[in-house]
């Protein structure tokens, strides 16, 4: 993403940004106040952070294939990357990562889903936050997700990785379970794709379920596909944080679009 876009969508963020003295939806107010404000340093979070902080110091390479805006006009491409990097320039912050943790604490989904597994940071927090969850996670590249599977492993998580190139792979994914609870969608940030595969997941989606959007404002396809989304007549509530966008399609509830600043 440009330099300017990125100023420029996040000065407007702010712009725009409440606060929960100004959120008058009961259901939003609630989430404010016992997930985005819960300061509680809860006990995995050290093994989380530990794991977290060890990935960035590694410096072993890898082969990745990245599928999604990074390959441009490219079906894919190739790059070799220290693990450490990968971490770096593509993970979350810790803040993000524990507001992943306390979202799948909160909602305690049965089912999730993760677009982009990486080396399984993310799809940790997740399922520490709820460990009865079943998280289904996919990833394009073999060498990424072999580290991820050793680290479910060792810590004896129950994830399940897809490798492939998601379009190819989350049909059958779509087929083959119940439903889905939470969608963390993580991975390719092109406007199309990201349209489609929150069309392919609504087949699964129901009342309780909770989209997650990563980079909503990463670019201005991402932005257009996020605005699209929030205009969905399937969409009730979406929350605007800047880096993810929460999305809800809950019944009874008059449909709002809230901004707040995490």
């Amino acid at each position: 993403m440009g330099k300017v876009w990125q100023v420029t969508a996040y000065l407007n963020y702010l712009r725009k940004t409440k606060t929960r003295y100004q959120v008058h939806s009961p259901f939003v107010y609630d989430l404010i106040e016992k997930v985005f404000k819960d300061k509680t340093k809860y006990k995995e979070f050290r093994e989380l952070n530990r794991l977290r902080k060890k990935f960035a110091r590694r410096t072993d390479k890898i082969e990745t294939m990245d599928f999604g805006a990074v390959a441009g006009n490219k079906d894919y491409i190739v790059k070799v990357k220290t693990v450490g990097n990968i971490v770096k320039q593509s993970g979350h912050t810790r803040k993000q990562l524990e507001l992943l943790f306390r979202l799948s604490r909160y909602f305690k989904p049965e089912t999730i889903l993760e677009f982009g597994t990486s080396v399984g940071i993310s799809a940790a927090y997740l399922s520490k936050g709820h460990p009865q969850a079943k998280i289904i996670t996919m990833e394009g590249s073999m060498g990424l997700t072999t580290i991820a599977n050793e680290t479910f492993e060792r810590h004896g998580l129950n994830i399940e990785v897809e490798v492939g190139e998601f379009g190819a792979i989350l049909n059958n994914i779509v087929q083959n379970v119940d439903q889905l609870d939470m969608v963390f969608f993580d991975g390719n940030h092109r406007k199309k794709s990201t349209l489609r595969y929150f069309n392919k997941c609504m087949k699964c989606a129901h009342e309780n379920s909770v989209f997650m959007f990563d980079d909503i404002h990463w670019s201005r396809g991402m932005s257009k596909a996020w605005k699209k989304i929030k205009k969905d007549e399937r969409v009730s509530i979406t929350i605007d944080l800047y880096w993810i966008g929460l999305v809800f399609f809950r019944k009874g509830i008059a449909k709002q679009d809230f901004i707040l600043r995490y």
